[in-house]
């Protein structure tokens, strides 16, 4: 299996942390429709829906649960090993 979009797994990743499409759209510095579509491209190149959408917002389903953390961590060791070389 080939890896996901960056772009797509740092939308998720974001929308995740703050179960918003929308903070995560301020956070990224792009449109909520953007967050949106990386999301959606994500959820089909996965096969697993990794959100509920609710009219009141998003919650994380149990896939999505399992993948946020790793996310999450794997974006802070890459932080990391930034501010070392730097």
């Amino acid at each position: 299996m080939r890896l996901p979009p960056p772009n797509a797994l740092r939308a998720f990743e974001a929308a995740g942390r703050h179960e918003s499409f929308a903070r995560a759209a301020e956070e990224l510095h792009v449109s909520q429709g953007a967050i949106s579509r990386h999301v959606k491209n994500l959820e089909e190149h996965l096969g697993v829906g990794l959100f509920r959408r609710h009219a009141q917002g998003v919650e994380l389903t149990a896939s999505g649960r399992t993948l946020l953390p790793e996310l999450t961590a794997a974006f802070e060791r890459m932080a990391q090993a930034s501010r070392q070389v730097t």
